[in-house]
Formats: C-alpha cells, sequence, structure tokens
C-alpha cells in the first residue's frame, strides 16, 4: 500500500519519515541484507569494509561501529589482527539478532557486543573510544552533521571518526552507468530476492540524494574533525571518509 511518503521526493521528506521508512525496511529486509549486498556490489562491499577496519589505528584497543547492522564491519575490525574489542549499535533489532548471531559462529563474542542505540544519542561517555565507524548508514541519518559529532565526543582526542558510504563517482561516463544501475538493475533485483520493491527503490533514492564527497568532507571539518581525507574506492562508486578527533 503506498503512503504519502511514496509519493514524493526523498528530498521532500521529513526527518520523521525518513527515519520511519529506514526501520520499516531495515526490518523487512534482514534474512536477504547481506546476500543482496553482495550480489549488487559484486563482493566489493566485502572489499570496502576490509578497507575500512584496515584505517583503525592498530594500536586501538576500542571501537565504536554505528549503525552496525548485521555487523559485518564489526566483524571486520574485530579480525583484522590485535585484540581490538567492538561494539556494534543500531535501533533495528532484527538486524543486530542476525549480527550475534554470526558473531557467535565465528567464535567473536569475546570481542564482539551489541546494543540498541540512536546515532544521534549514543548511550557511552564522552572519550570513551579508540575509533568510531559507519559504514553505509549515514546516508540514512536526516542530521549527518549531528551523527558526526555525536560519533566524535564518544572517540578519545587523536582517535578516528570513519565513514564508508557509496556515492557518484567523479567520471561523467561512470555517473551515467552507475545511475542507470541503480534504478534499473538495483530494484528488479532487490525485489525478486526480497519480495520488498519499496527497500529497492529507498536505497537507490537515497544514494542519489546523498552528498558529494567534497561536501561530506566540510561536514567532517564543521563537526570538528582534523586532518580529513577522503579515498575514492572503485572508481569512486564508493568514498572513505576519516578524520581525527582534536
Amino acid at each position: 500500500m503506498e503512503t504519502d511518503v511514496d509519493n514524493k521526493p526523498i528530498s521532500q521528506w521529513t526527518s520523521q519519515e525518513r527515519v520511519g521508512v529506514v526501520k520499516e525496511i531495515f526490518n523487512t529486509v534482514t534474512p536477504h541484507y547481506d546476500l543482496l549486498n553482495r550480489l549488487m556490489s559484486a563482493r566489493q562491499d566485502v572489499r570496502w569494509r576490509r578497507f575500512a577496519a584496515r584505517r583503525i589505528p592498530r594500536e586501538a584497543r576500542n571501537a565504536l561501529d554505528v549503525a552496525t547492522g548485521t555487523g559485518d564491519l564489526a566483524i571486520d575490525m574485530a579480525t583484522a589482527g590485535g585484540e581490538l574489542r567492538v561494539i556494534g549499535v543500531d535501533f533495528v533489532e532484527r538486524m543486530m539478532r542476525l549480527g550475534r548471531e554470526k558473531t557467535s559462529r565465528r567464535n567473536l563474542t569475546r570481542l564482539i557486543s551489541f546494543t540498541a542505540a540512536d546515532a544521534l544519542m549514543l548511550p557511552f561517555d564522552d572519550n570513551q573510544f579508540d575509533a568510531a565507524t559507519i559504514a553505509f548508514g549515514i546516508r540514512n541519518i536526516p542530521d549527518r552533521r549531528s551523527a558526526l559529532k555525536e560519533m566524535a565526543r564518544v572517540v578519545r582526542p587523536g582517535g578516528k571518526v570513519i565513514v564508508l558510504e557509496m556515492t557518484f563517482p567523479r567520471n561523467m561516463r561512470l555517473r551515467r552507468f552507475f545511475r542507470w544501475y541503480l534504478n534499473n538493475v538495483m530494484p528488479v533485483v532487490g525485489r525478486l530476492i526480497s519480495g520488498n520493491s519499496r527497500a529497492y527503490r529507498y536505497l537507490p533514492d537515497s544514494i542519489q540524494d546523498f552528498l558529494h564527497p567534497d561536501q561530506l568532507s566540510t561536514l567532517f571539518e564543521e563537526a570538528g574533525l582534523k586532518s580529513v581525507k577522503a579515498f575514492p574506492l572503485t572508481f569512486g562508486i564508493t568514498y572513505l571518509h576519516e578524520g581525527i578527533v582534536a
């Protein structure tokens, strides 16, 4: 059944509407989420997350993974070497249940734990973590600057905030192809596998509505982060942004 949200572009949604849609969608697609990520990215999502995990400082001992979903990045961070302990937070409990199952199967419960939390109101003290990450989640948060500030708040001075997110490549030919793929392939594959056509209309729209990489770098600086860097991955389809907490 269509709703008022379905009848207007994503750029016109209110913050409350976006949060409501995100909760509904991710509760629905959980059983198929990992499979669809692998298929739709040709397994590049695995490489992207592993690159993010390698950007965690080697001396880090604890990290926070915001919008952790099914825990893929948390698992990659915990298995990248050393004794990094990771707390994954999300406001979709069903996604985290799958994350707990995956963590248990890999005997990582000693290093990874999960807790329900909103990215804009993290239930942690200031300066508690050596790093905070978010992979493919910040575009779903209406107030992205506040989310970055909140991540920076819980990270110790000198620690890192890392954001991994899809965007449009700078090359115009690639941009045209990526737009075609998002609008013609992703919705069909998503609907066939998950049975949720709304979810795989929202996800391409959320990528197309997201910030340009330069704009996200500016948000990092506005959130008080220093030494901001941006790394294009797979021809710029995805970017990793990182900044140091002052």
